[in-house]
């Protein structure tokens, strides 16, 4: 059980104590949303030197933790915002990809119709081999892409809170579930049912 701390003792307190009371909470967060641990490490030791560089800004109208979170919260959102390079690597594989193996004909429908899939979605949910094979497909994916899956699929965030979270359009949301959702096929087609 995490102890709150007030207002006059954020302005005293040791910042190692911070790290006490509120580092597994915030890397349990990070890690949520993060698929590397060693970079929700990082957003964790920023997230506690931007609260102790601004802890005068910690007026006591919430719970600390909750100020911790929120900074946190913007940590995660900025670097995916600046995961820029990544990003334009994913959109020169998928234009290549487009390129080599167009998904749709000119009336929309799937050039390549999917390959069938022997298992039902009932005993693929409790396969964890399958699972595995989910969280690497996900791992070989561009991070901007995976990370509104992830929200949309796992979380089952609403298109609005990922805008808000990621500074995006809603548009923008849907093009990237449609690449995710395009490339976890492809993936599972090749790792898992082929």
């Amino acid at each position: 059980m995490t102890m709150e701390v007030t207002e006059e003792q954020v302005q005293s307190q040791d910042p190692a104590e911070w790290v006490d009371l509120y580092g597994d909470m915030l890397l349990s967060y990070a890690l949520s949303r993060m698929r590397d641990r060693d970079i929700a490490e990082d957003l964790v030791q920023e997230t506690f030197l931007v609260a102790w560089k601004t802890r005068d800004n910690f007026a006591g109208r919430s719970l600390f933790s909750t100020w911790l979170v929120s900074i946190l919260r913007h940590k995660i959102a900025d670097h995916y915002r600046r995961d820029t390079s990544r990003a334009t690597q994913a959109y020169d594989a998928w234009e290549d990809w487009q390129e080599t193996e167009p998904p749709f004909s000119k009336t929309g429908k799937w050039s390549l119709s999917p390959k069938s899939w022997s298992a039902s979605p009932e005993e693929l949910l409790e396969n964890r081999e399958f699972w595995k094979v989910v969280a690497g497909c996900l791992g070989d994916m561009p991070a901007h892409l995976a990370y509104v899956f992830r929200l949309r699929e796992f979380k089952s965030a609403k298109t609005k809170d990922i805008c808000s979270l990621l500074d995006i359009s809603t548009s923008n949301v849907s093009v990237r579930l449609h690449r995710a959702r395009l490339l976890i096929r492809k993936c599972l087609e090749e790792k898992w049912f082929a």
